[in-house]
């Protein structure tokens, strides 16, 4: 139903878990450049545990074309560099969903070049700069399953 979208992700257990929600929910997920472990990492195995055979996962290394061909109508961007809040997006099927690296985030030029793609996690305490990347994925990701049903049928 959507895709979730890992731009050159650092952290191995980070990357596992995400997985293991991707595989839980039946999203995509799509790791976008150089991540900064190798993906057939011990880490990434142990974060998913058993669930590897059911996590639907590509890689796509070149990151400029991969941006270059977003179909904005469907794509969204996390960043704590903004004030609107996740909750205003109104999701459909297909959507893609794209989180930065865990140190920096996305590209400035990205999310200057889409303003109006480009939405938050709200924290209350400003001194917390950001959340845990599977924590943000996990946050926004249920809430764009939920008002799907989580994809269950409505018996």
């Amino acid at each position: 139903m959507f895709t979730v979208v890992l731009v050159e992700p650092q952290i191995p257990q980070n990357t596992g878990n995400i997985a293991r929600l991707c595989a839980a929910t039946d999203m995509d997920l799509l790791i976008v450049g150089r991540p900064g472990f190798s993906l057939r990492d011990r880490y990434l195995k142990r974060a998913g545990l058993d669930y590897w055979e059911f996590v639907r996962i590509k890689h796509e290394p070149d990151v400029e074309g991969f941006f270059a061909q977003l179909d904005m109508a469907h794509t969204y961007f996390l960043t704590t560099k903004v004030k609107r809040p996740y909750s205003t997006i109104q999701p459909q099927a297909g959507d893609m969903f794209l989180f930065g690296k865990e140190t920096a985030g996305l590209p400035e030029s990205l999310l200057h070049a889409h303003p109006q793609a480009c939405l938050t996690i709200p924290m209350k305490n400003p001194n917390v700069r950001s959340l845990n990347l599977a924590t943000s994925v996990g946050i926004v990701m249920y809430h764009m399953l939920a008002q799907f049903n989580f994809g269950m049928s409505h018996h």
